[in-house]
């Protein structure tokens, strides 16, 4: 049996309308889409030619940089290998260069020690206006102003310090003699010792001390010398050295030095060094300074 439907005319014609409409917008809306779709596939299309030309370059700028970085670390094992073969042999040239340092020094104290012990017997006149006394000097002032920017680390029984004692003692003995005395004040190797030996009083050991203060000793004995003495050293730096607690040797040596610098001249102290001397331990001292600084006590 077929079945029938009745349908009001009016909302047939509604149904007929918009079925029409309906063909007539489907085709724009494909269309629509259609194109955006094409246009969105064109973008995208250039975009991934970019993503490529992008992509390749990256990958020749990886391949560049690996191998820079490739050849940065063949070099560098390269450097280690040098570095290591080098630190090698600085090390031997360091235990070399101490092994002759350590000889030179022994070598010099010994000969030093033996001038020193021949200086004793009477210093070799006839060698004072030759070349190498001028030499003697000009080494021995060399070597005391590069000396004593070490003295405090210097042990006090190794060559370097017997080495410099011995030529402290042999430069004193050269100047006990009045030729001697005469020489060094009146050359300029020697007049350059006595600024040296008096610029560099305050920082030396002991036992350099007392020789050196020996040696000024010999030079206030000449005329010129005590002159030079008496412009370019300084009162208060003998009392500096005299007052640190040195050891009763030097102490007598500032004193003497003192005495024999101003014996015609009124010397003129602190109290702080007429009471380390008048209270020093030792006897000598003590007489010494009694005698020198008793028109200064009040």
């Amino acid at each position: 049996m077929e079945a029938k439907v009745l349908v009001d005319k009016a909302l047939l014609d509604n149904m007929l309308s918009e079925v029409a409409q309906i063909k007539e917008w489907i085709p724009q809306m494909i269309n629509s889409d259609v194109v955006h779709a094409y246009k969105s596939y064109s973008a995208s299309q250039r975009e991934l030619l970019v993503l490529r030309e992008d992509n390749k370059q990256l990958k020749a700028d990886v391949t560049r940089w690996r191998n820079k970085f490739d050849t940065s670390q063949a070099e560098l094992k390269l450097q280690k290998e040098l570095n290591h073969k080098a630190t090698v042999e600085i090390a031997g040239l360091k235990e070399q260069l101490s092994l002759e340092v350590r000889y030179c020094a022994k070598l010099g104290s010994s000969a030093c020690e033996l001038l020193w012990s021949l200086s004793k017997q009477g210093f070799p006149h006839a060698t004072l206006h030759t070349t190498s006394m001028k030499k003697f000097l000009e080494t021995f002032d060399e070597t005391l102003t590069n000396f004593a920017h070490v003295d405090s680390k210097v042990e006090h029984n190794s060559d370097e310090m017997r080495l410099v004692e011995s030529l402290c003692g042999t430069l004193v003995n050269a100047t006990a003699s009045e030729e001697g005395r005469d020489y060094v004040v009146e050359s300029n190797a020697g007049r350059d010792i006595i600024n040296s030996v008096v610029s560099l009083l305050p920082r030396l050991s002991p036992s350099i001390l007392r020789l050196l203060l020996n040696f000024l000793f010999n030079v206030s004995l000449h005329y010129s010398g005590q002159a030079i003495l008496l412009k370019e050293l300084p009162v208060a730096r003998v009392e500096e050295v005299l007052c640190k607690g040195r050891e009763a040797q030097v102490v007598l040596c500032c004193l003497r030095l003192l005495q024999s610098l101003y014996s015609d001249e009124e010397l003129i102290v602190s109290p702080e060094t007429i009471l380390f001397c008048s209270t020093h331990q030792n006897s000598h001292v003590r007489e010494l300074s009694r005698q020198m600084f008793e028109h200064n006590e009040p």
